[in-house]
This record gives C-alpha cells, structure tokens and sequence, in this order.
C-alpha cells in the first residue's frame, strides 16, 4: 500500500451559508468530509477543481460520489492531490449550512 501525504489541517469550506462556497486550498492527502445545516430540500456535495479549470464532484475510491441530499453526514476515506475543493448546493431552500474537510495526517 503506497504511502499517502499527511495533512493534519481543518478546512473550512463554508460556515452558516446557503450557497456554494468559494474554492479553499489544501495541501493534499486522505481527509474525512463533514457537513451539517437545514438541507431544505438541497442536494449538496465535495467539489475539486480539475486541471482543466472545471469542478467536478469528489469520488471515493468505491465510486460513490461525496454528495448528500440530508445532513448531517460525513464521509472518510477521501484522497485528495493538492488544489481547491469546495462545498457546492443546489436546488432547494437550505439554510445554516457547514462544511469542513480534516486532513487524516
């Protein structure tokens, strides 16, 4: 089993929000995923930003998208290379939503 870069940081990637968040740096590595508020109906998911300048939903190595439509939920086992992820919603009336990222270093 390869060795994975440690990151022992918390990422906030929105806080009491309703839409989606801006792109947060991080240094890259296996991470666990937390998100928490009023969903309203909302579908809301990790996003990284691809090397060809696009955001695309984070998979686990299962194949299961990091996208939830009731919180709260978390999810572990996310590897992540170095770059910008956020918190995207869409749809739905959602309020008072969370989202962290905490490095598994």
């Amino acid at each position: 089993m390869p060795i994975r870069r440690g990151d022992d940081s918390s990422y906030t990637l929105l806080s009491n929000g309703a839409a989606t968040g801006s792109g947060v740096n991080i240094r890259g590595g296996e991470y666990m995923f937390f998100a928490n508020g009023t969903i309203g109906g909302a579908t809301v998911q990790l996003e990284m930003l691809s090397p060809s300048n696009t955001w695309t939903t984070v998979q686990v190595f299962t194949g299961s998208l990091v996208r939830f439509t009731a919180l709260p939920a978390n999810q572990s086992g996310i590897s992540l290379p170095a770059g910008q992820v956020r918190f995207a919603v869409s749809g739905g009336t959602p309020s008072g939503l969370s989202a962290f990222l905490v490095g598994c270093g």
